[in-house]
């Protein structure tokens, strides 16, 4: 599993450099895992983590297979990626990662950019719930914006908004005047 791990790491170079054309080529040569699959799609600055708990619980309750992909982790990287009360054991990350890394080197080789750590574990995490065949699947928001690479799916059942906080503004296209003239007096 270090190994998986290793090679997703090796993608932090890139940062997190917003933009969906990355991840839309991506999925595209991966076929597209995302498409057809039931997504509640929970963005916010605080409370997105529990309230993804809370639904994912939920779902599980009520007898769904049911995903949650979230981050960061707490304790160990497979936590992110979790089905049914299991995280995504050792041989399915390094198969679902060596699968998006194939798809990655032939992007690049056509001379398309890298995608960023985010954007590979996002997309490993959309191979395996499509592999396991979720009936739904509990999807948190990385950075956010309509850049974040988890806005690659097109229709999400339920898109749930927590508390937004002026956060991580610097990376953020901000479309609304009104937010602007509240950032700036605040």
């Amino acid at each position: 599993m270090m190994d998986a791990i290793q090679k997703i790491r090796n993608f932090e170079r890139f940062g997190s450099i917003l933009g969906l054309e990355r991840m839309e080529k991506l999925m595209e040569r991966l076929g597209n895992p995302q498409d057809g699959m039931n997504f509640i799609h929970v963005a916010g600055t605080n409370g997105k983590g529990s309230v993804c708990r809370f639904i994912y619980e939920a779902l599980k309750e009520n007898g769904y297979k049911t995903g949650i992909y979230t981050s960061p982790y707490v304790q160990v990287f497979n936590e992110r990626i979790e089905l049914d009360g299991q995280y995504i054991t050792d041989e399915d990350l390094e198969a679902c990662t060596d699968e998006v890394l194939a798809q990655v080197k032939g992007i690049t080789e056509m001379g398309f950019d890298s995608p960023t750590e985010f954007e590979i574990i996002t997309a490993i995490a959309f191979v395996y719930f499509k592999k396991k065949e979720a009936d739904y699947v509990v999807l948190e928001v990385g950075l956010g914006g309509k850049g974040d690479s988890t806005n690659v799916i097109k229709k999400p059942l339920i898109s749930v908004i927590t508390s937004i906080s002026f956060d991580h503004m610097d990376r953020l296209e901000i479309r609304s005047s009104r937010l602007q003239v509240k950032r700036q007096g605040s």
